[in-house]
C-alpha cells in the first residue's frame, strides 16, 4: 500500500492528462467511442483519487489539513448522493422535490474542483514527505 501511495502524484497526474487528452480528442475528432472513454476515465479518476485520499486521511503519516478535510467531506457527499441516486433509480423510487434536482448539478460543479484539489493535495504530500525524509 505504501508503494501505491508513494506513486500517488504520478498516478493522478497521468490520469488527469489522459482525461484532458481525451477531451481534446473529442473536440478535434468527434468520435463516438471517445465519449464512452471519457466517461470511464472520469469515474476511474474519481475512484483513484477518493480511495487514495481516504487511505491518507485514515493514515497517521499524513496530516489532516483543512484542505484534506474539505476534500473528504465534499467528495463523500458526492459519493453518497451518487450511490443513493443509483439505488433510487434501481428500485424505482421517484422523488419530486426540486432540491434533489440540484444534487446532480452540484456534482457537475464540484467534480472538477475536487479533481484539481486532490492533485494539489497529492503534490503537497509529496513535498512534505521530501522534507520529512531529509530532516
Amino acid at each position: 500500500m505504501k508503494t501505491l501511495i508513494s506513486y500517488d502524484p504520478r498516478i493522478q497526474q497521468t490520469l488527469f492528462i489522459l482525461f484532458l487528452t481525451t477531451i481534446l480528442a473529442i473536440a478535434v475528432t468527434q468520435k463516438d467511442f471517445l465519449y464512452i472513454s471519457i466517461f470511464v476515465e472520469f469515474f476511474l479518476i474519481a475512484f483513484v483519487q477518493y480511495s487514495l485520499n481516504i487511505i491518507k486521511f485514515l493514515s497517521k503519516e499524513y496530516p489532516k489539513t483543512d484542505s484534506r478535510k474539505v476534500y473528504i467531506f465534499v467528495s463523500t457527499y458526492i459519493v453518497i448522493t451518487f450511490l443513493l441516486f443509483i439505488v433510487f433509480n434501481l428500485i424505482k423510487i421517484e422523488v419530486d422535490f426540486s432540491f434533489f434536482e440540484w444534487i446532480p448539478i452540484s456534482w457537475i460543479i464540484l467534480s472538477p474542483v475536487l479533481m484539481i484539489q486532490s492533485l494539489v493535495i497529492s503534490f503537497y504530500d509529496k513535498e512534505d514527505n521530501k522534507t520529512i525524509d531529509h530532516a
